[in-house]
């Protein structure tokens, strides 16, 4: 009869141990969806910039003014200039802020994991 009852107990025990691996579990797929909003920022910064360069090196009686082109201004800057030393490369820079879904967790647009690109083209004659 002993047999039994130690396995009862220890029924009761394992499942007690897998509700503590809930809040874990909860916390991992938290830092995966950040991840996966930090990847998505980055892929939208690179896009924004491959866009404002392709604007800026054309000749600037057809090219439409400058701005960001799929992301809100607030949420993010973009520099334009030239390389220096070769006037006719034009460097475009895209910093976005980061959407942070973790409690607690605070990026500014200078952080090593806020979305950045930087995009170099030459410009066409006109």
């Amino acid at each position: 009869m002993s047999r039994r009852r130690g396995r009862a107990g220890q029924a009761g025990a394992e499942t007690i141990e897998l509700v503590a691996v809930l809040p874990l579990l909860g916390l991992a797929l938290l830092v995966a969806w950040q991840g996966v909003l930090l990847v998505r920022g980055q892929i939208q910064a690179q896009s924004d910039a491959r866009e404002l360069a392709r604007r800026a090196v054309l000749c600037a009686r057809v090219a439409p003014p400058l701005g960001l082109a799929d992301i809100d201004p607030t949420d993010g800057s973009a520099v334009t200039g030239s390389v220096s030393g070769h006037a006719e490369l034009v460097r475009v820079e895209v910093r976005l802020a980061p959407a942070p879904i973790l409690p607690g967790l605070h990026l500014d647009p200078g952080s090593p994991l806020a979305p950045r690109a930087v995009v170099v083209m030459r410009r066409e004659p006109c």
